[in-house]
């Protein structure tokens, strides 16, 4: 082989030897991507953002127009407190209706001590017919009749008033569905309408949040998350500006399935926040403990 040969060769080999050297380096490059990044020796650091415990958006499933507001933005309220009411006029009207028919009992009154006198009177004339037989027979049959009519009529009238007791009944709570209540403890984070503006089905009227817990939220690749177990106590940190907060969490969710677009997985820590420390929507740390990850991989394999 000629030197003219050996240097052609060499300029076809040698492209060849600086693209496998690339794509190699490449690959350990790529491979050191999904190692956890740990920030100490023994601790794992995963980034994310934390969520109010509670957040909801309250609507009424009734139509009607805001007559008045009991809530203001950024107040704290209780459970089953009043936020909202809608123009009731007509509900009040309609209750007051129900509950005098339901307590009017003048009838069944009358009818139940016809019943009484009915029951008296055929018993006496039973009595007379069996023993002395000075009344006829047609007589005691018109006393059994009459009061088998009277029972009957006292049984429609009992029923009736319970049906008029169902219809007070569902008259008050078409009334309380025109009223906006907490359904948990929290802060009213947004009021989205107005007095005296119309109100549709599910509108969007008052946006309530809790933040006396939260959640941090992170979306992991696979390998990272197969690292961490239910309820395994972690602790998050966070930088609130003024000095970096630590708080202890616990891992309440761990997503079964992977995003299909960004092939991530979705964690959530709970931690506890009733002094308000952390703002919901602020970024975060989650610190895991190196020695409780291995063991937990270790108790998972056995």
């Amino acid at each position: 082989m000629n030197r003219y040969e050996i240097a052609s060769l060499r300029k076809m080999v040698l492209p060849l030897f600086r693209l496998n050297s690339f794509l190699l380096i490449a690959g350990v490059v790529a491979a050191l991507c999904l190692v956890p990044n740990w920030s100490r020796a023994d601790q794992l650091s995963l980034s994310g953002l934390t969520e109010p415990g509670e957040d909801s958006v309250l609507g009424l499933s009734t139509i009607g127009r805001v007559t008045k507001i009991h809530a203001k933005e950024g107040e704290p309220v209780k459970q089953g407190q009043l936020l909202l009411e809608l123009d009731q006029k007509m509900e009040q009207l309609e209750v007051e209706r129900r509950k005098l028919i339901w307590e009017s009992r003048a009838e069944i009154e009358s009818v139940s001590l016809q019943v009484k006198t009915l029951a008296q009177h055929l018993q006496s004339t039973r009595d007379l017919y069996q023993s002395t037989g000075s009344v006829p027979l047609e007589e005691l049959q018109n006393k059994e009749l009459e009061y088998a009519f009277a029972v009957a009529e006292q049984t429609r009238l009992e029923i009736a008033e319970q049906r008029e007791k169902n219809e007070y009944a569902t008259a008050r709570q078409q009334l309380i569905k025109r009223n906006l209540y907490a359904p948990f403890s929290g802060q009213v984070a947004e009021i989205m309408i107005g007095v005296g503006e119309n109100c549709e089905t599910d509108t969007a009227l008052i946006r309530l949040v809790d933040t006396s817990r939260g959640y941090f939220v992170a979306h992991l690749e696979l390998p990272i998350s197969q690292q961490l177990r239910l309820n395994e106590e972690v602790e998050l940190h966070f930088n609130n500006g003024l000095a970096t907060v630590r708080l202890p969490a616990q891992i309440s969710f761990i997503s079964p399935l992977l995003d299909p677009a960004s092939g991530l997985r979705k964690i959530k820590a709970t931690f506890l926040n009733k002094e308000g420390l952390i703002v919901p929507g602020t970024a975060g740390q989650l610190q895991l403990e190196r020695t409780a990850t291995l063991q937990g991989e270790t108790s998972g394999h056995n």
